[in-house]
């Protein structure tokens, strides 16, 4: 599945406005002088967060552990059904996967 959402998105503690695509196996975020892709092989956990202590400038997140240990939380400007679009391409046919 191949998607392309705005989205705000956080990592390491920092958090950027930017977009997201997903498309050939890869989800990659960027913003502005910041970028950070993945393979979706490396998906080990996700799952759609929506308290209010976990959400984005009041947006819920999705929220994906990577094999390694980073996570990164991704919330969806792109209107009503796109953070569940998203998790739904980040989880795809992944086993293991939960939450979604």
């Amino acid at each position: 599945m191949e998607l392309q959402l705005p989205v705000i998105w956080m990592l390491h503690g920092t958090t950027s406005p930017g977009r997201v695509d997903v498309s050939r196996g890869r989800l990659e975020l960027t913003s502005r002088g910041r970028a950070f892709a993945f393979p979706l092989g490396s998906v080990v956990t996700s799952m759609i967060e929506r308290s209010p202590a976990r959400r984005l400038r009041g947006l819920p997140v999705l929220s994906v552990g990577l094999a390694g240990g980073d996570t990164v939380a991704v919330a969806s400007m792109g209107g009503p059904g796109s953070l569940q679009d998203l998790a739904a391409a980040v989880v795809g046919d992944q086993a293991g996967a939960s939450g979604t």
